[in-house]
């Protein structure tokens, strides 16, 4: 995929999932070369290797939060750490921090960076508002910022969002 305008998928059948009826971006830029978004190319079934769908004419840095995203290209640096779109009962937060930093260092670096899980919308969501919260925004402009690029149901689930509010930022900012 190098022209991220013809990612959007919409009502596009899937050989290992039937339709799957997206209305939005595949990938959406939060702000000047920091982008979050969801994968279209994994694989459930872990039974074929397909091509990566992310290569180096799209993003230098990729963040990977869904344990089953198949991997990105050659040349494109990615962090992987999959992480459940839950209650956070399993939640290391200085693991997440550590992803936050050096998330948020190659995207000051000056390389196109994005933050991806599954659709898009919470596990991308958690780890965006902390790379925008160590960059010097509150919870709650993270969070509208979030839902007015990404899309109105990023953050949808309540525990991260509940979590976020109630962040101590100086952890996230050190």
């Amino acid at each position: 995929m190098t022209d991220i305008e013809d990612t959007t998928l919409r009502n596009k059948e899937r050989p290992d999932h039937g339709w799957v009826n997206y209305s939005e971006p595949l990938w959406s830029e939060i702000l000047p070369g920091l982008w979050q978004g969801g994968t279209a190319d994994h694989d459930t079934t872990l039974t074929t290797r397909a091509r990566p769908g992310i290569d180096a004419d799209d993003f230098q840095f990729v963040t990977t939060l869904y344990a089953y995203a198949l991997p990105v290209d050659w040349f494109v640096k990615e962090i992987r750490f999959g992480v459940y779109d839950s209650d956070m009962e399993d939640f290391n937060p200085e693991e997440m921090y550590e992803i936050v930093r050096m998330t948020h260092r190659a995207w000051k670096r000056g390389e196109k960076t994005l933050i991806r899980c599954q659709a898009g919308w919470n596990r991308s969501g958690l780890v965006m508002a902390l790379v925008l919260i160590r960059d010097g925004l509150s919870a709650e402009e993270a969070i509208a910022l979030i839902r007015a690029k990404r899309s109105q149901y990023a953050l949808c689930n309540q525990t991260f969002v509940a979590w976020l509010l109630d962040l101590d930022v100086t952890a996230v900012r050190a």
